[in-house]
């Protein structure tokens, strides 16, 4: 089946600047929303989520010339994203973080991405893990997992993805993905059992 961003990645590729910048403006439009959403589950904070998903966008536009088709630019966008997570969280634990800032490469991307944050304050798409009362603690456990656990658990009951769509993003065997989803799903329990939450509804 044919990537259904094929034409937009390719007209990013072969663009002259101009052209480009429309081009790409149409994927960062695309791919805002699920992009961030990822970034805040993982980091814990929208002041993380928004540096990495800020440098998912600039490492997307920067790096989509070499940008092959071997999978889906979907689950090259979500890795990158997990990746810059992931990085974010750990810089945030080594060291506290004092106003630090970066931008998307442009003020229109820096807009965006402000406004996205500004939405999912409102708008919480850990709804599709519980619709409980214990939505923040299921949060708070996320946060404090072992991130790449974290990931996991987030593309599996966040973003809906099917055990191949995740060995795709992660670039690992299916077994794989299953095993870790086994140990993730099995520390959040623990988590959530120890803090007096009854997490039954949570199956891999």
């Amino acid at each position: 089946m044919p990537d259904p961003d094929q034409a937009l990645v390719e007209a990013c590729q072969t663009a002259n600047k101009q052209d480009f910048d429309e081009a790409y403006r149409q994927l960062f439009v695309l791919y805002q929303d699920r992009v961030f959403t990822i970034c805040l589950r993982v980091t814990g904070n929208q002041e993380d989520a928004l540096d990495a998903a800020q440098e998912t966008m600039v490492t997307l536009a920067r790096r989509i010339k070499d940008f092959a088709f071997r999978s889906r630019f979907s689950s090259w966008v979500f890795r990158i994203a997990v990746n810059a997570a992931i990085d974010s969280r750990r810089k945030r634990l080594d060291a506290p973080r004092a106003g630090v800032q970066t931008t998307v490469g442009n003020a229109e991307g820096e807009r965006q991405l402000q406004q996205v944050a500004a939405e999912e304050s409102h708008a919480d798409p850990v709804q599709e893990v519980s619709r409980t009362e214990n939505q923040v603690l299921i949060q708070d456990a996320l946060a404090r997992m072992n991130p790449r656990f974290a990931a996991l658990l987030v593309l599996r009951y966040i973003e809906g993805m099917s055990y191949d769509e995740i060995s795709e993003v992660q670039e690992c065997s299916l077994g794989t993905v299953k095993s870790r989803l086994n140990r993730a799903h099995t520390a959040l329990r623990e988590f959530l059992q120890h803090r007096g939450f009854d997490p039954s509804e949570l199956t891999p």
